[in-house]
């Protein structure tokens, strides 16, 4: 068999020990500025003490190919974000279902339809979103459910019981921050911004810029 067959069979050996907190994730650089699509992650990274992991370079060879799959077998799973039907990120996703690796597919319908998704694709879990905001707002419900973002990644309860005590402490104040906040519960602050938010306008209401925000109770 020619080496380059060889080469080619190699892609499937091999079997990268788990990281249960990393997250492989796959977009397309032309689409979005890389500074500002990556910044969502970066602020949910340090919240749910996670990793993600892009694939910087264009697949254009076998070695950069092996590269991502092991990226791909290493994460606990991956997040492809197909808008705009990018080669790169179809061949991705592509190696990850072909792999049996969980994924979640990404999409902003004003960049690409729904219809426009293969029937194939559509019963795999997507993230829809139309903003950088609403974006980060489906990654902290996906991440809340497979990372709860504590140190014990088992303790699956832990953002429930945060947020109860979010909304004791807010109902007990005159209007109280997000740093504040932290330093009570003994958390860190991206946590505590993490938790807060779905609460707003719900239990809690948010006087002020987001910097100097402060909370009070919703009554």
């Amino acid at each position: 068999m020619p080496d380059s067959q060889h080469s080619f069979l190699n892609i499937s050996l091999p079997d990268p020990t788990k990281q249960r907190r990393q997250i492989f994730v796959a977009y397309s650089y032309r689409l979005y500025p890389s500074k500002d699509y990556r910044r969502v992650y970066e602020n949910l990274e340090k919240a749910f003490n996670v990793k993600f992991i892009f694939a910087d370079e264009k697949i254009s060879n076998l070695h950069i190919l092996q590269k991502i799959v092991n990226y791909v077998r290493e994460s606990k799973f991956g997040i492809y974000d197909i808008s705009g039907w990018n080669p790169n990120v179809t061949l991705e996703l592509g190696l990850a279902l072909g792999m049996n690796e969980r994924a979640f597919i990404a999409i902003d319908p004003g960049k690409t339809t729904i219809e426009e998704v293969p029937s194939d694709l559509r019963g795999v879990d997507r993230i829809q979103y139309n903003s950088y905001s609403s974006l980060e707002e489906q990654l902290e419900r996906l991440l809340s459910q497979e990372m709860p973002p504590i140190r014990d990644p088992e303790a699956e309860s832990y953002l429930p019981k945060l947020q109860e005590k979010i909304i004791e402490l807010v109902e007990g104040s005159n209007g109280i921050n997000v740093s504040s906040l932290a330093k009570i519960l003994g958390t860190n602050i991206d946590i505590v911004k993490v938790a807060i938010r779905p609460l707003v306008g719900v239990s809690v209401l948010m006087k002020g810029n987001r910097r100097g925000a402060k909370y009070y109770p919703n009554r």
